[in-house]
């Protein structure tokens, strides 16, 4: 039974306990309701820093104190654990998010004051920056589409986004902005996703007629949009992985105009050689 408690151990430590948190609570799941002097010796965690440690898992909502002579201790289920850390995480990271935004205008403030003002070096274009699929990618989605002046095309499998777009997507068809959408054939779908492809063409024309042109292909290799791809584009990407769910993917964001260039002469080959 070790292995298995110290590959419990290992995943807590991933979940961001500490050594001897991870060690005890791994092990009291194992035991059970416990003493403190039990625990420690079965997991490892010195007698003089065992009740420490109880209290800070305690703290973190991970186990249940149980008063009397001596303390009885408990873990919450491993589902309950798991519901907990999460919370945890997100309420530290909202937290850290909210210490860097305060920071930020005087940050860019400050460093616009000092930037390149040495003269011996000159701004360059990065190829690519990465960032995580989720949030972070569909505010640089929705800030691209904002940017879009003559060109905005949309490579996707069934945009199952569009909610959190159509404002922009809108705003940018006021603008006379060419858009296009390429979409993966209907019959390479699968029924679910072509239910929610079906619905979201139905809406797209809701909100934009004919201001918008939608074709098909079987496989779409690669997902995102391009904006003015002959005129200082910009581009976010990602690789299409079937299976792969979107936490473990990354997306890739450009605003050299040559990577740019590169996309959209593969998505206009795409759109009239290989789509329908």
């Amino acid at each position: 039974m070790e292995p298995q408690i110290n590959q419990v151990k290992r995943q807590l430590s991933n979940m961001g306990l500490n050594e001897y948190q991870a060690s005890a609570l791994a092990h009291l799941l194992y035991l059970g309701e416990t003493k403190a002097t039990t625990l420690s010796k079965a997991s490892g965690v010195p007698n003089a820093r065992i009740y420490g440690v109880l209290d800070e898992l305690s703290q973190k909502g991970l186990i249940i104190i149980r008063p009397g002579r001596p303390a009885l201790y408990t873990p919450l289920t491993p589902k309950e654990i798991a519901d907990a850390l999460v919370t945890a995480s997100r309420e530290e990271i909202r937290k850290e998010l909210v210490v860097i935004e305060s920071y930020r205008d005087d940050f860019e403030s400050l460093s616009e004051s000092v930037f390149l003002k040495a003269g011996t070096a000159e701004q360059r274009t990065s190829l690519i920056r990465i960032v995580s699929v989720g949030d972070v990618s569909l505010e640089e989605t929705k800030k691209i589409y904002r940017q879009a002046k003559e060109k905005l095309y949309i490579s996707t499998r069934a945009m199952e986004y569009l909610d959190e777009v159509k404002d922009e997507l809108v705003e940018a068809s006021e603008r006379g902005v060419d858009l296009r959408i390429l979409m993966r054939k209907p019959s390479s779908l699968s029924q679910g996703d072509l239910s929610k492809q079906e619905q979201t063409i139905g809406y797209i024309r809701e909100l934009l007629g004919e201001n918008i042109q939608i074709r098909y292909s079987d496989a779409v290799e690669i997902r995102g949009c391009i904006i003015d791809p002959d005129a200082n584009g910009k581009a976010i990407f990602l690789v299409e992985e079937e299976g792969v769910p979107f936490f473990l993917r990354e997306a890739a964001l450009t605003a050299h105009p040559g990577v740019a260039k590169a996309l959209g002469s593969m998505f206009d080959l795409k759109w009239r050689f290989d789509s329908e």
